[in-house]
C-alpha cells in the first residue's frame, strides 16, 4: 500500500470510533499541552524580563545586605549579615578609581500617602536617598527637581514622587509645592518623575517616591541596611569597579581572607541570570511531567491498538487472504498508531498554547512559542507512536489466515 493511502485507510479506522480514539489521546493531549503551556509562559517571562529589567542605570550595580531578589535564602549564615551602613558609600568614592558615581538609597514598601482628604492605596515604596539615586537608578524628573546635595545634609522634608501618585492625590492640580503626609510627616512636593511603567514581573514602578536619607531615617528609623547603587566610569571597567569595591567592603567589614563576602553585588544581568536559572528549573520539571504523561498516553494507545486488532481478526485475515502482504499490514497499524498520538499532540499543542495566551493576556506578558517546542510537539509524538504501535502492528501482521477468517 502507498503512503497516502495508508494514511487515509488509517484515518478512517480513527475516525469510525471519534470517542475512543479522542479518550485515548488524552494522556498524550495532557503532556504535550503541559510543556507547550510551561515553555511558552517561561519564555514569554524571559522576553519581557530582557526588556523591562531596567531597575538600574547603564554600567551600574548593587551592594546589598542579602543578595539576589528572585530568591532570598533565610539560612542563618545570610541572616547573621551585618547591616550596611552608608557610610561605605564614602570609602567607595575615595578608594575605587574605577567608580564614577556611589548613591545611597534605603527603601519602606507599602506606604500609604496622604495629601488633604485624598490618599494613596497601600501600596507605594518610599525612598531614602542620596542625589546619585536619580542616574544610577535611570529615574528621571519630568516636572521640577531631584534631590541635590543641600537636600540630604539638611534632610530637608522634600519629596519627588511618581505619576501614579500624582494621579491618585492632585487628579486637578499640579503636585509642585504642594505638601503630602508620610507616616504623619509633613513634606513638600519639589519634584515628579518622568514616567516609568511597569517592572520585570508587571508591578507599576510609577508608584515610588524618594525624600532624602536623613529624612527617611527620622521617618522610619535608622537601623535598616541600605542599598549602595555604584556606576562605572565605563562599560569596560564595569567588572573591575566591582572588584574593587569588593575589595573595599571586604577591608572595611573586616571578613578574613579565605571567607565570603558577607554582601552581595547584583545588577540588571545577574538579575537576568538569576530568573533564568530558575526558569531553567521549572522548565525541566515541566518537560518531566509531560515525558510521564507522553508514557501513560502511550500505553493507552497500545491498549487500544491491542484491542483494534482483536477486533478487526477477520478484515486482516481476508486482506491476508486476497494477498495483503505482512508488511502492509504491519504499516498500517503502524500508521493508526502514529496517527492516534500526532492527533494528541495536535489538541495538547492547540491546548497549550489557548492557555499560555491566556495566561499571558493576564499577565500582561508576550505570547511565545519556541520553534524547538513545536519541533519536539512532533518528534516526541511520533516517536511514541512508533514505539507503542510496532507490537500491535507485528501481532496483526502475524496472525494465521486460516484462523483469522474463523474468527468471529
Amino acid at each position: 500500500m502507498y503512503f497516502w493511502e495508508i494514511l487515509r485507510t488509517a484515518v478512517t479506522q480513527l475516525r469510525a470510533n471519534r470517542l475512543r480514539s479522542v479518550l485515548t489521546t488524552l494522556g498524550i493531549v495532557i503532556g504535550i499541552g503541559t510543556v507547550i503551556l510551561i515553555v511558552s509562559v517561561l519564555e514569554g517571562f524571559r522576553i519581557s524580563i530582557a526588556s523591562k529589567l531596567n531597575n538600574l542605570g547603564a554600567n551600574t550595580f548593587q551592594v546589598e545586605r542579602y543578595g539576589e531578589r528572585f530568591v532570598r535564602m533565610g539560612h542563618g549564615k545570610f541572616q547573621r549579615r551585618k547591616i550596611l551602613k552608608p557610610e561605605l558609600a564614602d570609602a567607595i568614592r575615595a578608594r575605587c578609581p574605577s567608580v564614577k558615581f556611589v548613591g545611597v538609597e534605603v527603601w519602606a514598601s507599602g506606604q500609604v500617602i496622604v495629601h488633604k482628604d485624598k490618599r494613596t492605596n497601600s501600596n507605594v515604596f518610599v525612598a531614602g536617598a542620596t542625589p546619585e539615586f536619580t542616574i544610577n537608578n535611570g529615574m528621571y524628573v519630568s516636572d521640577g527637581r531631584f534631590l541635590n546635595d543641600s537636600d540630604v545634609r539638611s534632610s530637608a522634608h522634600v519629596a519627588i514622587i511618581g505619576l501614579d501618585i500624582a494621579d491618585k492625590i492632585f487628579p486637578y492640580e499640579n503636585p509642585l509645592g504642594k505638601v503630602i503626609r508620610i507616616k504623619g510627616q509633613k513634606f513638600k512636593v519639589i519634584g515628579i518623575f518622568e514616567k516609568q511603567g511597569s517592572s520585570a514581573f508587571g508591578s507599576s514602578r510609577d508608584n515610588r517616591l524618594v525624600i532624602p536619607l536623613g529624612a527617611w531615617e527620622e521617618t522610619f528609623g535608622r537601623k535598616r541596611s541600605v542599598t549602595i547603587t555604584v556606576m562605572a566610569r565605563s562599560r569596560e571597567l564595569f567588572q573591575q569597579a566591582q572588584d574593587e569595591v569588593i575589595g573595599v567592603l571586604r577591608a572595611e567589614r573586616k571578613v578574613p581572607p579565605g571567607k565570603d563576602n558577607d554582601f552581595a553585588i547584583t545588577s540588571n544581568e545577574s538579575l537576568a541570570e538569576s530568573f533564568n536559572k530558575i526558569a531553567r528549573m521549572i522548565q525541566l520539571g515541566g518537560i518531566a511531567i509531560g515525558i510521564i504523561s507522553l508514557l501513560v498516553g502511550g500505553i493507552g494507545v497500545m491498549n487500544v491498538m491491542l484491542v483494534s486488532v482483536t477486533e478487526r481478526t477477520r478484515e486482516i485475515g481476508v486482506r491476508k487472504a486476497v494477498g495483503a502482504p505482512r508488511s502492509a499490514i504491519m504499516r498500517q497499524f503502524l500508521m493508526e498508531a502514529i496517527t492516534l498520538c500526532l492527533l494528541g499532540g495536535v489538541l495538547g499543542f492547540a491546548g497549550g498554547v489557548g492557555l499560555a495566551a491566556l495566561l499571558s493576556a493576564l499577565a500582561n506578558i508576550p505570547m511565545a512559542v519556541p520553534v524547538w517546542a513545536v519541533l519536539a510537539a512532533v518528534i516526541g509524538t511520533t516517536v511514541v507512536g512508533v514505539l507503542v504501535g510496532i507490537y500491535p502492528a507485528h501481532r496483526a501482521a502475524n496472525l494465521n489466515v486460516i484462523d483469522a477468517l474463523r474468527y468471529e
